[in-house]
């Protein structure tokens, strides 16, 4: 969590980068399963709905590169908010996780 866009925008907004980055997807329309055993950090977790990321500040988030990747998520291939341009989607593996 240490890009500065992430950074400056937890900053203005007073929350963690991570509350950034759970905003950002739930902004998107994507859910997300954090994982935590800490009761704060599960508190943390769940307390995004306070504050809301500008139009602006979402594309800063959404210009973001990805650096690394430990799932395809092929089963959202085709979705307008796909976050990997790199892959081949039509060469990638396939997961036994699908949508239907």
């Amino acid at each position: 969590m240490t890009e500065p866009i992430v950074k400056k925008i937890a900053a203005k907004h007073q929350i963690t980068p991570a509350q950034v980055l759970l905003r950002h997807l739930t902004q998107h329309g994507i859910s997300a399963i954090p994982k935590s055993i800490s009761p704060d950090r599960v508190i943390e977790n769940i307390s995004i709905f306070h504050f809301k990321l500008s139009p602006d500040e979402m594309k800063e988030l959404d210009s973001v590169k990805t650096r690394i990747r430990l799932f395809v998520f092929d089963f959202a291939f085709g979705h307008p908010y796909f976050p990997h341009d790199d892959v081949d989607q039509a060469q990638a593996p396939r997961s036994a996780l699908r949508l239907h």
